[in-house]
């Protein structure tokens, strides 16, 4: 599979933050690199890249880009004419190249990898190609004044164009195309039209454009400094949506990261980095509780809650990045139970010196080996089990240790984790 990302305008709009649109950073990872990235997910495995302004520096970051470890193979397409003609221009420029179907992708907007995912899983008609459609007709955070329109009859696109006045959903600009689109759309710019609006909208009168569905997934067409604002918001929600949070991670931890992500998104730092840093947080908040005083107890209690919002930023770092590894996954999940061990033992030792009494150990015993269990179930249970309503997480746990923390009842805290961990795996058994 074969993929056109077109990154030949001059992005007049955005001329204010960049002389280079597709070089534009979102969230430290550049528009264009963004496109290759999530066309790469889905399974292409050639991507040619059409240039026009600022060709010379995209010349320049495709010599750099070659330097990473595992780049993908590019073709640079120049079209001599950018300034003179419409984008259809650019996909002829691309055409000497493409031997087959192929993906089609403006480098101005930001895709999720689940939403090109699911386009290139679709069939495009033998002599036309299969839109995108956003069918959410509801939503506010795109530019609806420049927004491509389209009008649908079943699965047919019957009309497409920004001037509409009325409508069934919104052009994402990635399209599926095989490769007879190139031999219609060279018709159209031999009679004058060179938009790519054009061509499609002379297969959607020939019945040979469909529309692929896909409300829900994310998409943004970033043309203005504040739709650039609207497409990180975009995407830090949608990174941090992990499908198997809990109540305490959706409301109180996510907000926190995103914020946290957001800022280290533009640095050097490594999501494995990031589980190392939770991991160490965790580490000195168990060290605080065995101590004396309530002070100690308590800023303990308040590094594990921090320790679990940091926990939460690896996983939304390298979704945003497109470089999440099962290695990944694992080292993290492995640093958490060394942490969760830590400052349940650390919990355990403070209750036992201020009771003076060792026989509390075998409450810690039950609350770590609950919270153990607990974990691995979950695992087991996400790819075995309907989701469950009522989830008992590291979020919720790390939120309870906190709470006894701050009030200094450390004795109810490992009660109240030791029955609702161990109650958690007895339901999921049940």
């Amino acid at each position: 599979m074969q993929a056109v990302i077109l990154a030949a305008g001059r992005g007049e709009r955005m001329r204010s933050i960049t002389s280079v649109k597709p070089l534009l950073p979102v969230l430290g990872v550049s528009l264009l690199e963004r496109a290759i990235r999530v066309a790469r997910h889905g399974g292409v495995n050639e991507i040619i890249i059409v240039t026009g302004h600022q060709h010379e520096a995209i010349q320049r970051w495709h010599q750099d880009y070659l330097r990473q470890p595992g780049a993908a193979r590019i073709i640079l397409a120049h079209n001599a004419g950018w300034e003179s003609t419409e984008n259809g221009t650019s996909l002829l420029a691309a055409a000497p190249h493409i031997r087959g179907p192929f993906l089609l992708l403006m480098a101005d907007h930001v895709y999720t990898p689940e939403l090109i995912a699911s386009l290139l899983q679709a069939t495009p008609p033998a002599d036309g190609a299969i839109l995108a459609v956003d069918r959410r007709l509801d939503r506010t955070d795109i530019d609806l004044d420049d927004v491509t329109r389209v009008a649908l009859k079943g699965p047919n696109v019957v009309e497409i164009d920004k001037g509409l006045a009325s409508c069934h959903g919104y052009d994402t600009g990635a399209f599926l195309c095989s490769p007879n689109v190139l031999q219609a759309m060279q018709h159209e710019h031999d009679a004058g039209r060179t938009r790519i609006s054009d061509v499609m909208q002379t297969l959607a009168s020939q019945g040979q454009l469909l529309a692929h569905d896909i409300s829900g997934m994310y998409w943004q067409d970033v043309d203005t400094p504040e739709m650039l604002r609207r497409a990180e918001e975009g995407l830090l929600t949608w990174a941090a949506g992990k499908p198997a949070d809990g109540l305490v991670a959706r409301r109180l931890n996510r907000p926190l990261s995103r914020l946290i992500t957001r800022h280290i998104a533009h640095t050097r730092i490594s999501p494995n980095q990031i589980s190392l840093i939770a991991f160490v947080i965790g580490i000195v908040a168990a060290c605080l509780m065995p101590s004396g005083p309530w002070w100690a107890l308590a800023v303990g209690g308040l590094l594990v809650q921090l320790a679990s919002v940091v926990d939460d930023c690896d996983g939304e770092l390298a979704r945003l990045r497109f470089a999440p590894s099962d290695f990944g996954g694992w080292f993290d999940a492995l640093l958490d139970r060394y942490a969760d061990a830590a400052i349940l033992a650390g919990l355990t030792w403070h209750t036992m010196l201020a009771q003076q009494n060792p026989a509390w150990m075998w409450l810690g015993i039950l609350a770590i080996s609950g919270s153990f269990v607990a974990s691995y179930s979950a695992h087991k249970a996400d790819r075995q089990l309907p989701r469950s309503a009522w989830r008992m997480g590291r979020d919720t746990r790390s939120l309870i240790v906190m709470i006894g923390a701050l009030l200094a009842m450390p004795i109810a805290t490992l009660w109240v984790i030791a029955i609702t961990m161990n109650l958690a795996v007895v339901y999921r058994l049940m």
